[in-house]
């Protein structure tokens, strides 16, 4: 007798956010550190989106579980980590971020065509500045170690022992900064 088979989520974690505005940069800077985390399991993606908003669809495309991480003004003070997931997604402070709009925009174009994933978390850094430069803030810089362990968490909480690689991705010809090929795992 066979056991039933079990679907494997198809997780990918997509920082978001502009790494010449400061705070913004918390996202992206989330997944860099991701990247070298021995803990993050190699089969899940990791997918520097930027600022890219719709250019993403097709790096997402088969996810089933999406995370995203990035810079959120939700009036809180500068450092607080916040979490919106399900209909709290559609409450996002989009008037505060350009890629956040982005996000949104994405987020019901995968929806339209079918293809968006199951379940989306969006965690997030209340930042402090986001004029030009380079540099966190130090409180954001502060939460960026929290953002990091909640994102292992939530992606180690979706993945389990139950997902296993079954093929390693190539590198997008449209979007090569997107996904770094070592890292990105595709089912």
């Amino acid at each position: 007798m066979t056991s039933p088979r079990v679907a494997v989520p198809r997780v990918a974690v997509l920082g978001l956010g502009n790494l010449m505005r400061s705070d913004d940069a918390v996202g992206m800077l989330a997944v860099q550190r991701l990247r070298a985390d021995h803990r993050f399991p190699r089969f899940a993606a990791l997918i520097e989106g930027g600022t890219l908003g719709l250019d993403l669809i097709y790096p997402l495309e088969g996810i089933t579980h999406l995370l995203a991480l990035d810079a959120i003004d939700a009036g809180a003070r500068p450092g607080t980590l916040l979490r919106y997931s399900g209909d709290e997604i559609s409450t996002l402070p989009v008037s505060k971020s350009v890629h956040l709009l982005g996000f949104s925009d994405l987020i019901g174009a995968m929806r339209l065509v079918e293809s968006a994933p199951a379940e989306i978390v969006v965690l997030g850094v209340q930042p402090q500045f986001t004029g030009w430069g380079t540099e966190l803030t130090s409180k954001v810089d502060a939460a960026l170690a929290l953002l990091v362990e909640r994102a292992l968490d939530q992606v180690l909480r979706w993945t389990g022992d139950a997902a296993v690689p079954l093929h390693h991705a190539a590198q997008s010809d449209c979007l090569p900064e997107l996904v770094a090929a070592e890292e990105a795992w595709y089912w």
